[in-house]
């Protein structure tokens, strides 16, 4: 046994023990009083709501509690005492014995001098119970000890609301939450007990208000006696984590004292009395108990600064070492002066000692708030603050509202003879309604004034997504998406892994600030199967796990510093993981509110991979199909050609059998060029030309001397792309829609030279009878036109999806001179990119069809 474990179990004796002296001598007192008691039957302590002062030997009514039965006739402050039963009483100790005496439910006759005359006033006055651990001493004791507690159960609410979405994944968020509730029993006990007097007056004996007061009088002893010593159960489990100790059962004899004082406290509320005690006979132990308790707490956390300063630097962060020590001087103070060692009570008034013990009583709350800290923080700390800041406003606001609106107009009204009822009804509608428009304005205004690191963080992100739907590449996304991450979190490191690519792909990843040691891809992919398959949220603290990831893989993690693990997930499957480390600020911890942010990212990050796979598949069938469109629309030219030519050649084979066979081995040289081009969508013009000479030399022997041909071709331009059978197409439609319709025939002139801009100019021009859609309009790019037949439309149509241009065709025609076809292509800087250009293009192809 170490001497952490020694010095922890003789402080847990120790301390039990000393909890117990003044029950012993409360024991000590009934075992001497008991049977005096039996025989004379005491009854309960009497209360007449009246603070009695001493004064040159005169006692006077310092303070009188209002009732509702008093109407101005009953006992008033300044009041002389004379007669009590008509029995005379000069000293104020005797007084409050017999007060203390008189049966709770009796009505007595005080004797008074009152006023300036003196003048003997007699008042019958209704006696209660004592209220146990109510102070109506002083209207400021009173007001302090209203106010207080209110606040006491509005931040016990507050801490009931941050526990609850924690006590699902941790042990210590469950103690946690358990503890506050007990807490709560007595802070929300005893405010219901303030209110009850205050709303309808002191419950008379025997009533069921009173049985009720009493239920609550015994909520709160039970709530008052057992959060201490739940609270030294919670650090000393702390300690045994810290320590690396465990106490045992030795933890359960904490929870003697406890047992004895709830006992007591049952039979005496059960019974009325236990003899010669009452319950407020056990406020003197109750107290010194909990400050026992309260005081050993403070001190094993300052064992544990003392023994293990790191480990507990890092637990008990809720709870530091200056507010230990404050505590433990405190409580042994309080506690010494209960035992009459320090003579604090002794030197001072019993509304002094009221305020001593209200305020002890809600400085209790205190460590109780400390401890549950450490699970505490990671609950949405700023969303239920901002949110209770909000209704508490708007409610106040209504409040004041409601009461001032109607002490304005309620004497018009009674003046009018209109119901004050239906009118504070129709008001309070009024404000219902102006308190939902206010809550939303106030919640803008409590968001700002909560303007903390998760609010900036949150706004941030926001940001961010707008952004990432702009992003057209993993690596970018990867990269802002940890830059992003790491300067909203503020994390001392993190890192992202991605892969879009499914199961088997390789792993996209960015780091943030990469500390060692590195958490590298071997780890993550030993970890990855199981987050993978389970999809859930991995954290270091408890608190916030939501996985079971196995002890040794968990451990993994924790050696590398990580604090969050946070899957991404797509709609068939995880597609990556968001591995962040500590916050960079010592005592900064995540919380239920950043793990929703989180969340929230890792779908829009999923969204995000999911729609650049898409873009990534679209890209790769887009450059499948391109290829295959384009010879798709080769394939409409080459039957239409076919068609034209064997036209030709049947009108031949009669008249000019010869010229026939010419034009049959042109046409066989014409398919020989196809069958050498394959599925190419660019020959060179030198090729495209001796395409369109076949192609003429079988044209020219239906035309005879009618046809007059000039070529001429730049030879600098001669392995220049055209795309294939463009040229072709334009010669043909000049022969048969220009030539052929002129009796005479005509001329067709091709040329193909370098422009001054960098294009090649293929011309093709025939004195033909011209296209009457153009007359008129000077030289037109035209890209598509009613009167383009199939040919020109699939010419047209693959230079736009070749080149993404629709000005490289353009047109001149006049019903004289016939019509001139300039062909542009992109040559130079453009050739050089020819083919990757052909490529992209392809993609919009694809995507168009």
């Amino acid at each position: 046994m170490n001497r952490f474990a020694l010095i922890a179990r003789l402080a847990i004796v120790g301390t039990v023990l000393l909890s117990l002296i003044p029950l012993a001598w409360i024991a000590s007192d009934y075992l001497a009083l008991a049977p005096l008691v039996r025989k004379t039957d005491q009854p309960a302590r009497g209360y007449d709501w009246v603070t009695w002062r001493e004064a040159d030997g005169l006692i006077t009514a310092a303070y009188v509690f209002k009732r509702d039965q008093d109407d101005g006739a009953g006992l008033q402050e300044g009041d002389l005492f004379y007669r009590l039963d008509y029995r005379q009483y000069f000293k104020l100790e005797d007084l409050q014995r017999a007060i203390e005496g008189v049966p709770p439910g009796s009505i007595r006759t005080y004797s008074v001098l009152r006023g300036p005359q003196m003048e003997e006033v007699q008042v019958d006055v209704a006696f209660t119970r004592y209220p146990t651990f109510l102070y109506p001493l002083t209207p400021a004791l009173w007001q302090f000890s209203v106010w207080g507690f209110v606040f006491g159960a509005f931040f016990h609410l507050i801490g009931l609301v941050i526990a609850g979405p924690l006590v699902r994944r941790s042990r210590t968020a469950r103690f946690s939450l358990l503890l506050i509730v007990v807490s709560s029993l007595w802070i929300v006990g005893n405010l219901l007990r303030l209110l009850m007097v205050n709303v309808t007056g002191p419950p008379e004996a025997g009533s069921p208000a009173d049985v009720v007061f009493q239920g609550l009088t015994f909520l709160g002893v039970v709530g008052w006696v057992g959060f201490p010593a739940m609270l030294l159960h919670k650090v000393l489990a702390d300690a045994e984590r810290v320590g690396g100790r465990r106490l045992g059962r030795l933890r359960v004899v904490i929870y003697l004292p406890v047992a004895v004082l709830g006992l007591a406290a049952l039979l005496i509320t059960v019974r009325g009395g236990l003899g010669p005690l009452s319950l407020h006979s056990l406020i003197a132990p109750i107290l010194f108990y909990a400050c026992c308790y309260i005081g050993a707490a403070a001190a094993f956390v300052l064992i544990l600064y003392v023994f293990r300063p790191e480990a507990a630097e890092d637990f008990i962060s809720g709870w530091p070492r200056a507010g230990s020590a404050i505590m433990l001087v405190f409580s042994l103070l309080f506690g010494l002066s209960i035992l009459g060692v320090v003579p604090i009570f002794g030197a001072v008034t019993d509304t002094i000692v009221g305020w001593l013990v209200v305020c002890t009583q809600l400085l209790s709350i205190v460590p109780v708030i400390l401890v549950s800290l450490a699970a505490l923080k990671h609950g949405k700390i700023d969303q239920v603050l901002s949110r209770a800041l909000t209704y508490l406003t708007a409610l106040g606001l209504i409040f004041f509202a409601f009461v001032g609106g109607m002490a304005l107009v309620e004497p018009y009204l009674l003046e009018a003879g209109i119901s004050t009822t239906v009118v504070a009804g129709l008001y309070v509608v009024l404000l219902l309604v102006i308190f939902e428009r206010l809550a939303r304005r106030l919640r803008v205004y409590a968001a700002q004034f909560f303007a903390t690191d998760r609010q900036q963080a949150r706004q941030q992100l926001s940001r961010f997504q707008e952004r990432m739907r702009a992003m057209m590449d993993f690596d970018t996304l990867a990269r802002e998406t940890m830059e992003t991450v790491g300067e909203a979190f503020q994390i001392r490191s993190g890192r992202l892994f991605l892969r879009p690519a499914g199961l088997s792909g390789p792993w996209i990843d960015s780091a943030y600030h990469p500390e060692p040691p590195y958490l590298t891809e071997r780890v993550m992919e030993l970890v990855w199967p199981h987050l993978q398959r389970e999809g859930a949220i991995w954290a270091r603290k408890a608190e916030l796990n939501e996985s079971n990831l196995p002890d040794d893989l968990a451990y993994l993690l924790q050696e590398r510093g990580v604090d969050l693990a946070v899957p991404i997930l797509g709609d068939s499957a995880a597609l990556g993981l968001l591995v962040l480390g500590p916050k960079r600020q010592r005592r900064a911890v995540y919380n239920l509110e950043d793990l929703d942010m989180l969340r929230a990212l890792s779908g829009q990050l999923a969204l995000a991979v999911e729609r650049l796979n898409l873009f990534e598949r679209e890209r790769a069938l887009v450059r499948e199909s391109a290829e295959a469109q384009l010879s798709a629309l080769r394939a409409q030219i080459n039957p239409h050609f076919l068609f034209n030519a064997l036209n030709t050649i049947v009108s031949l084979i009669e008249e000019y059998p010869e010229e026939a066979v010419e034009a049959v081995e042109h046409l066989a040289a014409i398919f020989r060029h196809t069958l050498h081009t394959g599925g190419r969508s660019f020959v060179s013009i030198q090729d495209e030309f001796a395409l369109v000479s076949h192609y003429l030399s079988i044209e020219q022997a239906r035309f005879g001397t009618r046809l007059h041909i000039e070529r001429r071709l730049d030879p600098e331009l001669r392995s220049s792309p055209v795309p294939a059978f463009a040229v072709q197409t334009l010669v043909e439609n000049a022969v048969k829609h220009g030539l052929e319709k002129r009796r005479n025939g005509g001329t067709l002139r091709l040329h193909c030279q370098p422009t001054p801009d960098g294009l090649a100019e293929v011309i093709v021009a025939d004195t033909g009878i011209g296209i009457p859609a153009l007359f008129g309009q000077g030289e037109t790019a035209v890209s598509d036109a009613d009167f383009f037949g199939i040919g020109l439309r699939n010419v047209a149509a693959r230079l736009d999806k070749l080149y993404g241009r629709d000005d490289l065709l353009r047109m001149f025609s006049d019903p004289e001179r016939g019509t001139t076809v300039r062909l542009l292509l992109p040559l130079m800087a453009e050739r050089n990119h020819f083919e990757p250009a052909s490529r992209s293009t392809s993609t919009s192809i694809g995507h168009e069809s």
